[in-house]
């Protein structure tokens, strides 16, 4: 059953292209539209590509935004995001150049302040355990620590609030001992971030809200599009361990912190055809073949960091519990025009001791081995191969193609891809409900059922 109010999460270790399917969710919604975020930072961004009045598309990279700032929704900041206010600025004021934010933004008052010290933190840890993390030193993990102790939390209502210098003051002193291990002189920290901050706080004042009381407005008049971080294997309880972000990015935990009603959603979950992981950590299905190429034609770098993305032949068994562990009703496949002409295997199973399952263990090191398909899946949606890391490069032709896949719907697609698809829904227990064939909002094609 299709609902007004969507939940888009990411099935892998993050840039799925959330971002785009999101962008399409609300720019085709009805009513009062928000699109809103409910957790991580500035560690994580969206790269969308929206068409000009020219029909050039446009790239917008976003990290303290939600997607929805192309679309013309209101966009929302939840209160387990770690908000960074000095890059939220700086993105509405690039904004400001080609959309209008009047009214538009709501930031929840109770969300938490990321800072600098927070920042200076993270780079310190990591350096004295020679980066073993790999960490985007976005200050995520000693932000989500300090909102665990309490007292050295400032949410958004103290932000931009007269108590801002008096708490802050309160934070540095508790926090103290820290900073100058690393080198901070407190008392002109303090005097630096406030002459930043202050007049921050002002320019964003205006956005405060009681979001929980807004969002039932939303919920009863209009849409609701959740947007998701990272990635599912990326969670802090329910990911690939050690090597996970510092807050909750499953669904569940989305209607939770927000105060929204699971049935009156649809989970779907993004999964790139090839999975990809930047930093470290294990990744089962990584490839070393020439399938590894695929990343260097796909511009296969992180929004945030910048750094190269590993690309893996996709996991079934991953893909499989993250669909268990969010209660996805659906699955949106993107990049499947990215790997034209290649053969395409998927895990179905991990060599454990003298054992096989299908179960994902917590030591993702106690993989001996994977087992793959028998089956080799190959397609081409058209001829001749392009540098795909430039999205914007696209002529004429080729979006007349898209076009029509996209009107043509899930069976005009070639044999092989709708195998591929049929197959992993089969294994997965869960169905796919659209796939991506472009990077611009309109060229995903829809599956009916």
């Amino acid at each position: 059953m299709i609902k007004r109010h969507k939940a888009f999460i990411g099935a892998q270790w993050g840039d799925e292209g959330k971002g785009k399917l999101v962008d399409e969710s609300a720019e085709e919604a009805e009513g009062r539209r928000v699109v809103v975020r409910f957790q991580g930072g500035p560690n994580a961004g969206h790269t969308q590509f929206v068409r000009s009045q020219n029909g050039s598309l446009i790239e917008i990279v976003t990290h303290a935004s939600p997607s929805g700032l192309a679309a013309n929704v209101d966009i929302g900041i939840g209160p387990d995001v770690a908000f960074d206010p000095e890059q939220f600025a700086e993105e509405l004021q690039e904004g400001k150049e080609k959309f209008d934010y009047s009214g538009r933004v709501l930031i929840s008052e109770r969300v938490g302040i990321l800072l600098p010290h927070h920042r200076i933190i993270d780079g310190a840890r990591e350096d004295r355990r020679n980066k073993q993390i790999g960490t985007t030193l976005k200050g995520i993990g000693p932000f989500y620590e300090c909102n665990a102790q309490r007292k050295a939390r400032l949410t958004f209502a103290d932000y931009v609030s007269d108590r801002f210098s008096d708490k802050l003051n309160e934070i540095v002193k508790e926090l103290q001992p820290e900073l100058s291990a690393a080198g901070v002189n407190v008392s002109e920290y303090l005097e630096e971030t406030l002459a930043l901050h202050k007049p921050i706080a002002q320019q964003l004042k205006p956005f405060s809200e009681r979001l929980e009381y807004r969002l039932q407005e939303y919920l009863s008049e209009g849409s609701i599009t959740i947007e998701g971080g990272q990635g599912t294997e990326l969670d802090v309880t329910l990911g690939t361990m050690p090597d996970v972000t510092s807050s909750h990015v499953i669904a569940p935990f989305a209607f939770a912190s927000l105060g929204l009603p699971r049935d009156q959603f649809n989970v779907y979950l993004v999964e790139k055809l090839y999975p990809t992981r930047v930093g470290s950590g294990m990744m089962p299905t990584v490839a070393h073949d020439e399938f590894a190429t695929v990343g260097e034609k796909s511009g296969e770098f992180g929004a945030t960091t910048g750094r190269k993305r590993r690309v893996g032949y996709p996991d079934w068994v991953r893909l499989k519990r993250a669909a268990l562990i969010n209660d996805a009703d659906g699955i949106y496949v993107t990049r499947a025009d990215c790997v034209q002409g290649r053969k395409i295997k998927a895990a179905v199973g991990y060599h454990i001791g003298d054992g096989l399952t299908q179960e994902v263990p917590l030591r993702t090191e106690d993989i001996k081995s994977v087992r793959y398909t028998k089956e080799r899946w190959q397609w081409n949606l058209w001829n001749g191969e392009r540098d795909l890391a430039d999205a914007t490069a696209v002529d004429a032709a080729l979006k007349e193609r898209r076009a029509g896949y996209v009107n043509g719907g899930f069976e005009s697609l070639p044999s092989g891809l709708k195998c591929y698809i049929r197959s992993k829904d089969a294994f997965v227990e869960c169905p796919t409900v659209g796939v991506s064939i472009g990077p611009a909002r309109g060229e995903t094609v829809m599956r009916k059922f």
